[in-house]
């Protein structure tokens, strides 16, 4: 709150020029339903009205981080990885798993982007998740499970910040601050995606390499 009530929010200069960011990983992923997905994006929309100089997600870039198998960087090279053992791995860690339920409820905001909260309706994600870290131990293929930190959330990122004034920042935290318990609704997610992505997840630099039920 007190980065955009002074204009000191934090910009990301890589955004305005995607196109030369050469870093790239693996990513294990799910996406919203498509009754999230589309309150997500009239939340967008009247926040653009506020500051259209800002990054907005499009709805096929929205998604939840399960696990970043390999994070982003320009060392990885995936026409240089053998996938085989990625995908062996994760299926034996999602056969005849549940599907996850999330409620997507309310947004935060950090000095660098705003995201909409997600709550695990049980713990399926949580043992998921703990599931695919033992089996990448065990197995010893190479990965960067938890290296930046341990994930633990279910947000969705929709905005990020890439023009350092904002043109109306009091009409946008009031805007933020209205939304701030806003119910998105509830997702029974019933398939993951293991993608190559770049650092934004953009939609023209993911591949989907496989699709788990």
């Amino acid at each position: 709150m007190q980065s955009i009530e002074t204009n000191s929010i934090r910009v990301d200069p890589i955004l305005s020029n995607k196109a030369n960011d050469l870093r790239r990983g693996l990513t294990l992923i799910a996406r919203p339903s498509g009754d999230v997905e589309l309150a997500v994006m009239k939340f967008l929309e009247e926040a653009r009205q506020i500051e259209p100089n800002q990054y907005y997600y499009q709805s096929t870039e929205l998604h939840t981080t399960v696990l970043a198998i390999v994070t982003c960087s320009v060392d990885f090279k995936l026409d240089e990885t053998d996938i085989a053992p990625y995908i062996d791995i994760l299926t034996e860690s999602i056969a005849s798993f549940p599907p996850i339920r999330i409620a997507y409820r309310g947004i935060t905001a950090s000095p660098d982007c705003v995201m909409v909260q997600g709550y695990p309706l049980d713990s399926a994600l949580q043992d998921l998740r703990e599931r695919i870290r033992g089996h990448f131990r065990k197995a010893g293929v190479k990965s960067t499970l938890d290296q930046r930190f341990k994930t633990h959330t279910a947000h969705l990122t929709c905005l990020r910040f890439q023009n350092p004034i904002l043109k109306q920042p009091e009409q946008f935290l009031q805007f933020l601050q209205r939304n701030r318990d806003f119910d998105f609704g509830i997702c029974e997610i019933s398939e993951l995606e293991f993608v190559a992505n770049d650092w934004y997840m953009s939609d023209e630099h993911v591949d989907v390499i496989h699709r788990f039920p």
